[in-house]
């Protein structure tokens, strides 16, 4: 198994892609130590983790407030780790710029920018003393093609995108990896709620499906297949980069309906 013997954290792990990633990487042998706003969501996991012989432990985290984050990877520490971090959780918000209120603003990035820092900043000198580890960030296509009305995501996901090169650099000296995950549309709670907010949710999943080369949603699991890769030692000589869970989005966008699908 790839994470036989090791502690990873994962938050954002009660539904979506956080909690596909955590059982996978407690299939692979992890010891997962998962963080979430919602702790009904978190036993749930849990006790799916126990029930096929994993194991998890599980406590509250607020990702955009430092002491939920330091005492969340406290606990991996004191199990032994963290050998991977993954920084999954992430927040929801559509609205031009201008109709984004500043607040609306500060919220998503504390979420998602911010968060991601914490994690890592938290992760990194536990992660020297192990002698290196591996962490994950989790960026988007919308940091290279900006849909309409999703300006906050687009400057979220970018300086995601940016700090994960910032961090390789820095920590690479101390066997410490740092990437980050680039999903497309994927078949998630997040994504299902943003279809609801369509007066007709099927023609707005269709939509989005069909901006994917493989004209489909992707599913959690296949991220959490790349998260797995990036957390384990097969991707060890990859650092800095951004790993594309997209179905081809990034490789032509709108290309369904330029052919006339």
């Amino acid at each position: 198994m790839q994470m036989q013997g090791r502690v990873a954290v994962v938050t954002g792990a009660g539904r979506g892609n956080g909690r596909a990633i955590a059982e996978r990487l407690a299939t692979e042998g992890a010891t997962v130590v998962l963080g979430d706003l919602n702790t009904d969501d978190l036993d749930d996991v849990v006790q799916a983790i126990e029930a096929v012989g994993g194991k998890a432990v599980a406590q509250r985290c607020d990702v955009s407030q430092e002491a939920d984050v330091e005492a969340l990877v406290a606990t991996a520490e004191g199990l032994g780790g963290p050998h991977a971090m993954v920084a999954q959780a992430g927040a929801m918000h559509e609205g031009t710029l201008e109709s984004t209120a500043p607040e609306q603003w500060d919220r998503f990035l504390s979420v998602d920018v911010r968060g991601s820092y914490l994690c890592a900043r938290a992760a990194i000198p536990r992660m020297r003393k192990l002698g290196g580890g591996s962490i994950v960030l989790m960026s988007g296509t919308y940091a290279y093609m900006p849909e309409y009305a999703i300006a906050v995501q687009a400057a979220a996901k970018g300086a995601i995108m940016s700090m994960t090169r910032a961090i390789a650099v820095e920590v690479g000296p101390d066997n410490i990896r740092a990437n980050c995950i680039v999903p497309g549309y994927i078949e998630t709670p997040m994504v299902t709620n943003w279809a609801n907010m369509h007066a007709d949710p099927d023609a707005a999943r269709a939509a989005a499906a069909g901006l994917h080369a493989l004209r489909r949603i992707g599913k959690p699991e296949e991220v959490a297949a790349m998260a797995l890769f990036l957390c384990s030692d097969e991707s060890s000589f990859s650092t800095g980069h951004p790993y594309h869970v997209d179905g081809g989005l990034a490789a032509g966008m709108n290309y369904a309906q330029h052919t006339g699908d």
